[in-house]
């Protein structure tokens, strides 16, 4: 049984971290101020005292240090971050969470002797792709402040990090989604919006000819490449795409909401903004070689999680 800290745990990716690292036998502490995490998330956690909550802000080192002080935990997982469309809104927010936060989380990590410590990145470092799938030697070329932060969160990693003896690995997330996901993803939030509008028999916007992919990973996989990650001495200071190396066009979203509800869907096409990715695919060669990692939860298995979800609670 381990101590584990985990940042944006009440979050789409970190409450499933959460989950698992509970599941597992391990004391849990998460740390959220709930922008984007949700209480719901971790609720029968905090109830039933198998988990430690701290509402704290990871841009302050002051909050920082009280919940390590305070803890002491020998793993950390960090998930807290600004998403793609707030980050556009709250320009210096974004700088302020995702890279004086992350920055303080590695310094905390080394004042107080963690063993390991994961963290989310994003595919959005690797802009638009120059070829498919792509594998981690892809070259950075990203297009927004959003994935601006992420690379400078790698940076830190494998400077400042790797120099003072934190031993890391990060993540790169492709289209992460899932049942407990809030509105500030940007391409994933189509699932939310759409199975609320066709459920409610009202008009869904296409972008485009909806010929455009993703790589869908459902978020209790990527949790689960972070679980793997924290346990295995073996491999540290590494990059990992997190994806599942397939494309989803958007017309194929579509139809299989339109499937599991029952209803077709009144769609309205508009243009698409050419500086959108037209195709995400990941190689995810790398991190099943070292870490053992495949994932489980098909599309069509978490689109029906995610829309029983919606449906009993109301949409």
């Amino acid at each position: 049984m381990s101590k584990i800290l985990i940042t944006g745990g009440a979050g789409n990716i970190g409450s499933f971290i959460t989950d698992q690292c509970i599941e597992l036998g391990h004391d849990v502490i998460i740390a959220d101020n709930f922008y984007n995490g949700k209480y719901k998330n971790i609720s029968n956690h905090i109830d039933s005292g198998k988990a430690l909550l701290e509402t704290i802000d990871i841009g302050s080192y002051e909050m920082v240090r009280y919940a390590f002080e305070k803890h002491r935990p020998e793993y950390v997982s960090h998930q807290a971050s600004l998403m793609i469309l707030d980050s556009d809104k709250f320009p210096h927010k974004a700088i302020d969470t995702n890279i004086t936060g992350t920055f303080n989380i590695i310094q905390a990590c080394h004042e107080f002797g963690i063993k390991k410590l994961t963290y989310g990145s994003s595919a959005s470092v690797y802009g638009n792709p120059r070829f498919i799938p792509v594998t981690e030697e892809h070259p950075f070329d990203n297009q927004t402040l959003y994935g601006a932060t992420k690379i400078a969160k790698e940076a830190l990693m494998q400077s400042w990090a790797y120099s003072h003896n934190v031993p890391y690995v990060g993540f790169r997330y492709f289209n992460i989604y899932s049942e407990r996901q809030g509105l500030g993803a940007f391409y994933t939030q189509v699932f939310q919006k759409w199975i609320h509008a066709i459920y409610n028999d009202q008009e869904i916007t296409m972008y485009g000819d909806g010929g455009q992919t993703l790589d869908l990973v459902h978020s209790s996989d990527a949790a689960r490449a972070n679980v793997l990650a924290l346990f295995n001495d073996n491999v540290k200071n590494e990059h990992f795409n997190v994806g599942t190396g397939k494309e989803t066009s958007l017309k194929e979203i579509l139809s299989l909401i339109e499937k599991l509800l029952g209803k077709k869907a009144s769609v309205k096409y508009v243009d698409s903004d050419p500086h959108l990715v037209r195709r995400r695919c990941s190689s995810i060669e790398k991190i099943k070689t070292q870490l053992g990692f495949e994932p489980v939860v098909t599309v069509e298995e978490g689109t029906k999680k995610y829309i029983d979800h919606l449906i009993k609670g109301k949409i």
